[in-house]
């Protein structure tokens, strides 16, 4: 058997694979878990930058190590995996962080822009949960934990990001079926739906973040670090009982949309 997720830091180092890793999310959660203890694989498409982001972790390699990754490429998925296998062992959580995010107006999207984004977001989810969960099951380990990324816009429609809000809603759903067809192997499944978050001064215009703070009863956008404290929750032994769940880290803003719609009917 598996050693339970979450355990002290100084018993037998828990290993989890962060994609998209080099930067934004992804790094903070890699520094986040290397931090309590883990050992993280990073994956990422920006050889340069996830290497770097390693290094900065550990210089030796030994807890932290980066992997050159396309997580839509199947192939590609199956040899990073083998060779994460072979660095660190079974890997006891995976979290599904990669994603792209552009923008293109419906009647003007090319057909390789859609394929892009929901190859990258949801196909690349698919590809790296089906290669943690053989890898567990064909070394008869019960246990481990997976964390997806959704989106508000999952929930929430946006002009010019119908590809992007199809691949998190599409992701919501997969968590859910996964975390049916998991469990017999005592893998967890969850999701988190992150809402604003600024990881960069020049993301957006202050226009926009001024609109967008009205929507927000928190009254603030949220950082890497709100994330990641989630994500971490969600592959603790504190959340052993939550499976299938799809977490919002939005500050209110689903909440508030909808008490907006209710207040104008009154």
């Amino acid at each position: 058997m598996s050693r339970p997720i979450g355990e002290a830091a100084s018993a037998a180092a828990r290993t989890a694979i962060v994609t998209g890793g080099a930067r934004s999310l992804g790094l903070e959660i890699a520094r986040e878990l290397h931090a309590e203890g883990w050992q993280v694989a990073m994956t990422d498409v920006d050889a340069d930058a996830v290497t770097s982001a390693a290094a900065d972790l550990d210089p030796s390699g030994k807890s932290a190590k980066a992997y050159i990754h396309d997580v839509s490429d199947a192939d590609q998925t199956e040899a990073v995996f083998e060779a994460i296998l072979s660095d660190f062992g079974i890997p006891d959580a995976l979290v599904n962080n990669a994603g792209i995010y552009p923008d293109h107006a419906l009647l003007d999207m090319e057909v390789r822009d859609w394929d892009r984004v929901i190859g990258t977001n949801l196909r690349g989810t698919f590809l790296c949960t089906r290669a943690f969960g053989r890898a567990r099951r064909e070394a008869g380990l019960v246990g481990g934990a997976i964390v997806n990324f959704a989106s508000t816009a999952g929930y929430s429609a946006r002009v010019g990001v119908s590809h992007y809000s199809a691949s998190k809603a599409g992701i919501v759903m997969f968590t859910k079926s996964c975390a049916q067809e998991l469990a017999p192997l005592g893998i967890r499944v969850n999701a988190v739906a992150p809402g604003l978050i600024l990881v960069r001064d020049d993301q957006i215009t202050p226009e926009y973040r001024d609109n967008y703070l009205q929507m927000i009863p928190r009254a603030r956008t949220g950082t890497a670090s709100d994330v990641a404290g989630v994500v971490r929750f969600l592959l603790g032994s504190d959340a052993d009982y939550v499976n299938g769940e799809c977490i919002a880290i939005d500050g209110g803003f689903l909440a508030g949309r909808a008490l907006v719609r209710a207040g104008t009917r009154s």
